[in-house]
């Protein structure tokens, strides 16, 4: 059985009074894919910017391939932050993050988008840097796109170039917020294909999204979330044919007949 990489225990967290996060707990295997589904709301983005240490939790743990993160019982402030300090950006390294708007530098070409991080971030040379971003792109399957700007892209070449930058830190886990949102049917099966092929190379991936179908083509797992818990874990299969949870079943109803 593959060892767990992502766990996280008791994860609360709140914006302005309003819980956002409860006791949220779940781990995820070694290459497994798993996608978070439901309603605008309930949490998903959030959680997924947590598990990346972007958001500040509340209290509970994260462990990402044996870094935790733990601020339950910890009541100094000065405390809590030198915890979140010291152990956020441990966490950061270890994950690649593809946002919802991708970030991508207009006035930068597609490798120096790419090859950026890895000079700023891990201090590799020029040269070293450039060789990284060359690679992720092939991994991509965007040879001799290099020289080309963000706006002369196509959605579906914008997203596999978001892929490959968040690659080039060599991250453990892969996280992505609604990665197929933007783009017209027939651009999502090429995003959908870099992320199988991710998955058939053992990378660990979570996918924050509204797309059922992609979902159910992508996933080994799904996560159902409302009001801001995990509602069910169950296979693609049991998710969309036969959920152990009516507010799975009520959820799954609604978006289909739509």
């Amino acid at each position: 059985m593959n060892e767990s990489v992502i766990n996280i225990s008791n994860l609360y967290k709140s914006f302005d009074g309003t819980t956002v996060l409860k006791d949220i707990n779940f781990y995820v295997r070694s290459g497994e894919m798993v996608s978070i589904i439901g309603r605008s709301g309930c949490g998903k983005t959030t959680l997924l910017r947590c598990i990346n240490c972007i958001e500040k939790p509340d209290r509970g743990t994260i462990t990402i391939k044996g870094e935790s993160l733990t601020l339950s019982g910890v009541e100094s402030p000065k405390e809590r932050s030198n915890i979140w300090q010291s152990q956020a950006e441990k966490i950061r390294l270890k994950t690649g993050m593809v946002f919802q708007h991708l970030n991508l530098f207009p006035h930068l070409t597609v490798l120096e988008n790419i090859a950026l991080a890895p000079r700023t971030v891990k201090k590799f040379s020029k040269v070293e840097a450039t060789q990284i971003a060359r690679e992720q792109l092939q991994k991509v399957g965007l040879e001799g796109f290099e020289n080309r700007r963000p706006d002369s892209l196509s959605g579906g070449q914008a997203q596999r170039v978001a892929i490959a930058r968040a690659l080039a830190m060599s991250p453990e886990v892969m996280l992505y917020d609604e990665p197929t949102s933007a783009l017209d049917p027939e651009l999502i099966s090429e995003v959908l294909q870099v992320m199988r092929k991710l998955h058939d190379d053992g990378m660990t991936q979570i996918i924050v999204t509204h797309a059922l179908k992609f979902a159910q083509n992508a996933s080994d797992a799904i996560f159902y979330m409302e009001d801001g818990e995990i509602i069910e874990k169950s296979p693609p299969d049991m998710i969309f044919n036969n959920p152990k949870d009516k507010r799975t079943e009520k959820y799954i109803k609604t978006i289909i007949d739509l």
